[in-house]
């Protein structure tokens, strides 16, 4: 039996069921509109039990949960202003073609690339 086995992969989702998703906000981010008519969001960071502990010892936490802060572009708060638990990424995807004139398959990347990099902030949940 070896020891450094293989995971095994992890499942993928096709391109065609990413696309059909629907981002959800999560309820504890909060909205701020900044000037430009953009959205400044308001998040809980998330900290590993193991550096909580480490930083309470030291003195450099009180247990209060920690805020982010994100502000976003004019593109940003344009997908932001379309999450709304109903819309797919490729309905949103298709606004954001309408609205910026640019190729669907561009429009694709750039939307799935801004909700990848929300999700993984915890900002937004797909269902």
């Amino acid at each position: 039996m070896s020891l450094l086995k293989k995971k095994p992969p992890q499942p993928v989702i096709s391109r065609a069921e990413a696309l059909e998703m629907v981002p959800v906000r999560n309820s504890e981010v909060t909205e701020k509109p900044v000037p430009g008519d953009l959205v400044q969001l308001s998040y809980p960071l998330a900290i590993k039990p193991w550096f909580g502990r480490l930083a309470e010892k030291v003195g450099m936490w009180d247990k209060k949960p920690m805020v982010k802060r994100l502000e976003l572009d004019e593109m940003g708060t344009f997908v932001w202003r379309l999450i709304n638990g109903e819309r797919s990424v490729r309905d949103i995807a298709a606004a954001f073609t309408d609205q910026y004139e640019v190729q669907p398959r561009e429009a694709e990347l750039s939307v799935t690339a801004f909700i990848k990099n929300i999700g993984q902030r915890g900002i937004i949940g797909l269902k």
